[in-house]
């Protein structure tokens, strides 16, 4: 028989290498980075590092509050017109129908002007 990708030899032979040769490679990584992350964040950061070797005191820096907007961000809207190729071509398209709608109106008035003037 074959051994493709499907086949339960392969398949067999895959999980075994999952689980015994890469699992423990994988499982060692990982402890490494979340140690790594750990002594990260509980040490200072490195501006504040830097400063201290250089014998700088550390600024605080306050947040400034925005009265514009009372306690909330400012929303952006994203409705509207889009600048997109399709919504350009879309309203070229409305305006050419609008367009034709006023120059059969004009016609309209026209006959019918005519019409009037030969038949009353």
């Amino acid at each position: 028989m074959a051994k493709g990708l499907r086949s339960k030899s392969a398949r067999k032979f895959r999980s075994i290498k999952r689980e015994l040769i890469f699992g423990p490679v994988e499982t060692a990584r990982v402890h490494r980075l979340s140690e790594r992350l750990k002594k990260d964040a509980q040490g200072p950061k490195t501006s504040e590092l830097e400063a201290q070797a250089r014998g700088e005191e550390l600024m605080e820096v306050e947040k400034t509050v925005d009265t514009s907007v009372t306690g909330e961000e400012k929303k952006i809207s994203t409705s509207g017109r889009k600048d997109a190729n399709h919504a350009k071509h879309k309203m070229a398209k409305e305006d050419r129908k609008r367009k034709n709608k006023e120059k059969l109106s004009k016609r309209e008035l026209k006959k019918s002007s005519t019409f009037f003037r030969f038949h009353k």
